[in-house]
Parts: C-alpha cells; sequence; structure tokens
C-alpha cells in the first residue's frame, strides 16, 4: 500500500510540474500520446491516428510480456500519456497493473469488448497423469498461499494469462473490432480529426477482410490437420479457420508433461508432419529437442506480442501477419 501511495503521489507530482495546456493533449505539437501493449494494438493505432498521435508500445522490442515488468519510471511516464490501449485487463494483466497505477490521469481504452468469442485457457496439464495433474494443482495452491512473489514465480518468470488465450489479435476479425474501437476514442477525443480517422480506418478494415479472405484461402484444406506451434498462440486461427492447433509450450510458456512430450514426438513421427511453427520471442528447449528427435523443418510464425530488433522498421499489423499467412499455407498444404 505504501509503494502504491508513493506511485500515486510521484504522478500527481510530475503532472503538476508538466505544466497547464490542453487537458487533452500533454504532447507538444497538440497531437495525442498514446501508449499501448502489445504491436496490433500500437500498429492500428499509429495507422488510423496518423499524424494527429505520437503511438509507443510500453513493450520493448525484444522482450516476452510473459516476463517483461515495466520499471516504476515506465509506469510513471505512462501517466503523461492521453490514452493508454490494451486488449482488456483479463487478457492482458500487464494493463491492470498500469491501471491501477496511472488511475484517472489517463484516459484508458479496453479495445477488445466480445467476451463471448474467447478461448478458453486448457493447455495446462493436457496429457498429464492423475498424479502429474494433482502435483501441479498442489503446486498452484502452495504458490497462492505465499503470496504474490512466489506465484509470480510459480508462473514461469512472468503473467499468468488466466482463463483465456490473449492472442485476440491473430485473428483479423477480431482485429477489425478492436481498430472499430480504437477509431471511436480517437474520433470523441479528437472531433476535429473524426473524418480523418474514419477513412484511415477503412483502409485498414478494407486490408483486414482481405488478410480473413488469404487466410481461408491458405487454410482450405486444414480440416482435421495438426499444426504444431512453439507456444499456444494461435487459438483463435484454429478455431475460425477449422484446424488442430497443438502448442509445444502452453499459454504461459509452461513446459508439457513427459507423457503429452513423447505423445507429440510419436504422433509428429507417424503422421509424418514436416513443419513446427517457431515464433520470434519463445526459446523452447522442448520445441528444439523435438525438432531433434523428428523429422519436422521449423518455419517462422510472429506472433505479434512484440517486434523483435530483426523485423523490418516499417513493419506493420497487415505486413507481419501476410507472412504468418505463407507460413500457414505452407504447413497446410
Amino acid at each position: 500500500m505504501k509503494f502504491k501511495a508513493f506511485l500515486i503521489l510521484s504522478i500527481t507530482l510530475l503532472l503538476a510540474a508538466c505544466g497547464t495546456g490542453d487537458k487533452n493533449t500533454k504532447t507538444d505539437g497538440n497531437k495525442l500520446h498514446i501508449y499501448t501493449t502489445v504491436f496490433p494494438l500500437y500498429s492500428m493505432t499509429k495507422e488510423i491516428g496518423g499524424d494527429t498521435v505520437e503511438v509507443e508500445s510500453v513493450y520493448p522490442e525484444n522482450v516476452n510480456i510473459h516476463s517483461y515488468e515495466p520499471s516504476q519510471k515506465d509506469i510513471l511516464s505512462y501517466a503523461e500519456g492521453d490514452l493508454f490501449v490494451f486488449t482488456n485487463e483479463e487478457l492482458d494483466p500487464l494493463a491492470k497493473k498500469i491501471n491501477d497505477t496511472i488511475g484517472s490521469h489517463t484516459k484508458s481504452l479496453a479495445a477488445f469488448s466480445s467476451e463471448d468469442k474467447l478461448i478458453e485457457n486448457d493447455h495446462n496439464h493436457e496429457g498429464e497423469s492423475e498424479e502429474e495433474h494433482a502435483e501441479h494443482e498442489h503446486e498452484d495452491e502452495e504458490a497462492h498461499d505465499h503470496g504474490d512473489e512466489e506465484s509470480h514465480d510459480h508462473s514461469h518468470d512472468g503473467h499468468d494469462h488466466g482463463a483465456h488465450d490473449p492472442h485476440v489479435w491473430l485473428d483479423p476479425n477480431l482485429a477489425l473490432e478492436m481498430a472499430e474501437n480504437i477509431t471511436k476514442t480517437l474520433s470523441e477525443m479528437k472531433p476535429e480529426h473524426k473524418e480523418l480517422y474514419e477513412k484511415n480506418f477503412n483502409r485498414l478494415k478494407d486490408e483486414l477482410v482481405q488478410m480473413d479472405k488469404d487466410l481461408k484461402d491458405a487454410t482450405k484444406n486444414a480440416d482435421g490437420k495438426t499444426v504444431y506451434i512453439s507456444h499456444e498462440s494461435i487459438g483463435y486461427l484454429a478455431d475460425r479457420y477449422h484446424f488442430e492447433q497443438v502448442g509445444i509450450s502452453g499459454l504461459n510458456n509452461e513446459e508439457p508433461s513427459q507423457k503429452a512430450l513423447t505423445e507429440m514426438v510419436t504422433h509428429i513421427n507417424e503422421e509424418k508432419i514436416p513443419y513446427i511453427l517457431y515464433e520470434q520471442n519463445v526459446s523452447s528447449r522442448v520445441t528444439d529437442m523435438i525438432g531433434r528427435e523428428t523429422e519436422t523443418e521449423f518455419l517462422p510464425f510472429h506472433n505479434l506480442e512484440t517486434l523483435t530488433d530483426k523485423d523490418p522498421e516499417d513493419a506493420t499489423y497487415q505486413s507481419m501477419m501476410n507472412k504468418n499467412i505463407e507460413s500457414l499455407k505452407e504447413v497446410l498444404k
């Protein structure tokens, strides 16, 4: 409580030091200064807002969002922004931490609101024996009983994504919903630019609709096929485009049980599965081991949580997703 009170006091003093001005714009040039979480929100906000916004992601390049924690200084800087955009607090626990700190100093937008479209996180103990499952449940209870710090350690050095898969942005239909909410919010904050925002949104919408068509074409032979991926991140794509996802690691980077691992290797060899999708920010010794134990090759798949220093400087949500579609097409041909 003392720490939180200190943060709130620090924010108040920091904002007071910034002086007076347009209450809706805290940056020079009368632009909206916007912070977002994952890269697709950054990309779409920047594209819709155009020259009227300055957009930054709270995630630096190369980080894994499952383990990244912003510094106190970082969180204080987010309070200087005009808008904070995230999926929602259930899907992005870091967003809740930021919102709890910045309070009413900065407007917040939970861009994803279709709770009925969420996919459950049921990977955690898949393939375990009753004894293994009971052991993990006991560990979960112990971590909970010993407080936040130990619970954080138990969740594999990162945020526990809880009951649902957070990777909603990989489905262009769900990304379109978030783009609509971003457009609406920007238009409310800067009504004089509403026409620009709607024009930019309509161009983005056309590209997302085309992306959905491209995915349908890439997955036209997908029924009954299994796609292996280093980390369970493509559940929304699997659900909409009718293929089976097998994540070698779970949503929170949980490693598979020995039984599940053996079943994966056996299935890959028996079905002669040629590829495993390998993500840009998920380093997995288990995935590497499966690659060695089978005749699979790795194909790149970008989960778009964050960019890396190897990604193009002009990367957009659309350009990165189009590369993902090419990988899916190869896996499912």
